[in-house]
C-alpha cells in the first residue's frame, strides 16, 4: 500500500504558521497521538461555530485547531513544523536580548548623563559658595563704577548737545541782523526809494533786533501776517530798520500734544529803546503773539537825552557815534527850549510868556518815548523776570527736543 502525496498546503503552513499548536490544543510537544486526538475532540466542541454563533473569531479558531490535528498527526510535517517552531522561539529569545541590552545602554547613558550635570550643577553652588564677602564687594564695585562711567558719558553728550544749540542759535540770530543790515543797505542805495535811510543810533544791529514767534493758524489773522503787515504792527513802537521772515517750521510747544506750524519773525529797530518798548509790550498788545525776546544777547537799558546824545545806566554820555562827548572848554550858561502844553500855557506863569531880562528861560521837553527813572527801574525788573522766563521756556524746549 503506497503512502498519499504530500499535502502541499500543509507542508507551507507547517514552515509559516506563527501559532504554537500545541497551546492552541493545550497539550506538550511529546504528547502522543491519541492525546493529541482526544485534545483536539474536546476544544473543537469548544470553538464550533454551532456552539458560538454570536462569536466571529470562534470558525477561525476551529478552522486553526483541525490544521494543528493535522500537521501534529503526521510524523514529516510535525518536523518541519517543530523546526521552524524552534527557529522561531530562538529568533523571539535573540530579539528580546537585544532588546534588553539596547535597555540597558540607553539607561546607562540616561544615568550618566543626570550624574554630569549634577555635577556641574553642584560645581557652580560650589563655586558660589566657595566667593567670599571681598569678592562680592569688589564686585559691586566694578558694576557702580562702570554705572557712573555711563552717566558721566551721558551728561557730557547732553551737554554737547546743549552747547551746540545754544551756538546754532547764536548763528542763526547774527545771520538774520546781518540779512537785515544788508537790506536796509540796499534799501538805502535803491534809487527809486522816496523814503530817506533811517539813522539808527549807533547801537550794533544784534542789539536792536528782536525775535517774535506765533503760532500760523488759518483760522485768525496771523494768516496775513506776511512782512509788510508786520512792519506796519512793529512800527507803533518806534521806526523798523527792517523785518526778517523765517521759514514756518512744525513744533511741538510746551502743553502741546501736537506739533503746530511756528513762525519765526526777527524785526530790527532804528533805536534800542524802541526795541525795548517792543519786548515789554508786543506780547499784551498782541495776544496772537506765542513769545517776544530779544534775537541775541540781552542789551543795557539806554535812555535819550537832550542835544541828541545818549546816557547809559551809569549817566555816561556818548553821541549817536558811540564816543563821548568832549566837554566845553568855557563855562556856558545853561538854555532850555521852551515847550510847555496847552493847558500849562492856558494857565500861564505869570500871566504869559514874559520872563524877566537875565534870567534863563527854563524849558523842558516831554516826549512819550523817553523813559524816566522810574521807567527805568521798572524795566529792569520785566527783564529779570522775562529773563527768568526765557530760561524756563528754554529748558522746557530742550527737553521736548529730546522727547522727540
Amino acid at each position: 500500500m503506497s503512502s498519499p502525496p504530500p499535502n502541499r498546503d500543509l507542508e507551507e503552513t507547517a514552515k509559516t504558521a506563527p501559532e504554537d499548536f500545541y497551546a492552541l490544543l493545550g497539550i506538550t510537544s511529546d504528547s502522543s497521538d491519541s492525546e493529541i486526538k482526544r485534545a483536539y475532540r474536546k476544544t473543537s466542541i469548544l470553538y464550533h461555530p454551532d456552539k458560538n454563533p454570536d462569536d466571529a473569531t470562534a470558525a477561525d479558531t476551529f478552522i486553526r485547531l483541525g490544521l494543528a490535528r493535522d500537521i501534529l498527526l503526521d510524523v514529516r510535517l510535525k518536523a518541519i513544523y517543530d523546526g521552524a517552531r524552534v527557529k522561531r522561539r530562538e529568533k523571539a529569545l535573540r530579539e528580546e536580548m537585544l532588546d534588553a541590552r539596547r535597555r540597558k545602554m540607553k539607561e546607562e547613558l540616561e544615568r550618566r548623563e543626570r550624574e554630569g550635570a549634577g555635577a556641574v550643577a553642584g560645581a557652580k553652588r560650589k563655586r558660589m559658595e566657595e566667593m567670599d564677602e571681598v569678592e562680592r564687594r569688589e564686585a559691586e564695585i566694578a558694576r557702580l563704577a562702570e554705572d557712573g562711567r555711563r552717566r558721566r558719558r551721558e551728561a557730557q553728550e547732553r551737554l554737547q548737545r546743549e552747547r551746540e544749540r545754544e551756538r546754532a542759535e547764536a548763528g542763526a540770530a547774527g545771520a538774520a541782523a546781518g540779512a537785515a543790515a544788508a537790506e536796509a543797505t540796499q534799501d538805502s542805495k535803491d534809487p527809486g526809494a522816496n523814503a530817506k535811510p533811517l539813522q539808527t543810533d549807533g547801537i550794533p544791529e544784534i542789539d536792536r533786533t528782536i525775535k517774535i514767534r506765533f503760532l500760523r493758524s488759518d483760522t485768525d489773522e496771523t494768516s496775513t501776517w506776511d512782512k509788510p503787515t508786520l512792519a506796519t504792527l512793529f512800527s507803533k513802537y518806534g521806526p523798523v530798520e527792517s523785518v526778517i521772515v523765517g521759514k514756518d517750521k512744525k513744533m511741538r510747544l510746551p502743553g502741546e500734544k501736537h506739533r503746530k506750524v511756528v513762525a519765526m519773525v526777527f524785526i530790527v529797530y532804528t533805536r534800542l529803546h524802541h526795541a525795548h518798548a517792543a519786548v515789554l509790550d508786543a506780547k499784551a498788545d498782541f495776544p496772537l503773539l506765542e513769545s517776544v525776546g530779544w534775537a541775541g544777547k540781552e542789551p543795557e537799558i539806554v535812555s535819550p537825552a537832550v542835544g541828541g546824545n545818549t546816557v547809559d545806566n551809569n549817566g555816561n554820555g556818548f553821541n549817536a557815534n558811540g564816543h563821548t562827548p568832549s566837554a566845553p572848554s568855557t563855562p556856558q550858561k545853561p538854555s532850555f527850549r521852551s515847550s510847555f502844553s496847552a493847558s500849562i500855557g492856558s494857565r500861564g506863569i505869570g500871566g504869559g510868556a514874559a520872563s524877566v531880562p537875565g534870567t534863563p528861560s527854563f524849558s523842558f521837553s516831554f516826549s512819550p518815548k523817553t523813559p524816566n527813572l522810574e521807567d527805568i527801574t521798572m524795566m529792569r525788573l520785566k527783564q529779570a523776570e522775562k529773563r527768568r522766563l526765557e530760561e524756563q521756556i528754554r529748558r522746557q524746549e530742550a527737553a521736548e527736543e529730546g522727547e522727540i
